[in-house]
């Protein structure tokens, strides 16, 4: 059965705490300490077994490992990597379904999940008050994603379908229309993180000015946990969530290959 998109969100946060606490065992001093850090580790151990039985799924990755192993310079290390990717080292790669072993269809989905949950609460009315012209341009590219979420779920549906099919020639149709659909994923995808990257830019171009497109830059963002489900970025400035969001924009776009535009 597949991971929803809340218990992947939730995965990714477990295998963060649980890389953290590893390192702070490592360092420990005393057995008091270690002893500690160690009831930590088997309370999220049993977090990751309810949501997944088989534990971490081994198809999770570093997103920049991943990208780092897909080019020439595989053997490069995290410090020749471009600064904008550290917003994502520390995000896990699921699958978009669970026959789903192309690595970028998985990396695309896996990052619209973060931004859909971690980023996009931010520009939400209750966080980010901007004045009327963007905050109508705003509700224009978050309309985006509705798009993209039904091609996702046709796409997932495809990649089931054919990875489960007996016919040959039914497989032979269902291979095409997988290609096909994951070609039409990775453009809007494209288009989608260019949307919210360039509504970004003049966002941060007016705050570099001292305009008044967004009226309380000095806020602190506190989500509510009824209804949103971004941790992130909880309790910073309107104008450092901004940023981060637009720095996240870019590290995707910089992170994928969508041929079908010009970054």
């Amino acid at each position: 059965m597949a991971l929803s998109a809340d218990q992947i969100v939730e995965l990714q946060k477990l295998q963060k705490l649980l890389t953290l606490l590893d390192r702070t065992l490592a360092a420990a001093k005393n057995d008091e300490q270690k002893k500690r850090v160690t009831k930590d580790i088997q309370k999220y151990k049993a977090k990751i077994l309810a949501i997944s039985p088989d534990g971490i799924p081994d198809n999770i990755h570093n997103a920049v490992n991943l990208k780092s192993t897909s080019s020439s310079s595989a053997n490069s290390s995290a410090e020749n990597i471009n600064s904008n990717m550290n917003v994502l080292s520390n995000i896990a790669i699921m699958k978009i379904s669970p026959h789903s072993h192309d690595a970028e269809i998985n990396l695309i989905a896996t990052l619209i999940n973060v931004m859909e949950t971690e980023y996009i609460p931010v520009l939400g009315d209750s966080h980010t008050k901007f004045d009327f012209s963007h905050a109508t341009e705003r509700d224009t590219v978050i309309k985006h994603l509705e798009n993209i979420r039904r091609t996702m779920k046709v796409l997932t549906e495809t990649i089931e379908e054919y990875a489960l099919s007996e016919k040959q020639d039914f497989k032979e149709q269902l291979g095409r229309m997988k290609n096909k659909q994951s070609r039409i994923f990775i453009s809007e995808a494209g288009e989608l993180f260019k949307a919210f990257r360039d509504f970004l830019e003049k966002v941060e171009t007016d705050m570099e000015m001292g305009g008044v497109v967004v009226m309380n830059l000095g806020e602190k963002i506190h989500f509510n946990s009824r209804f949103e489900r971004a941790t992130i970025l909880e309790g910073k400035d309107v104008g450092y969530c901004l940023r981060q969001f637009l720095e996240f924009t870019r590290a995707a776009m910089e992170s994928v290959n969508i041929p079908t535009f010009k970054k």
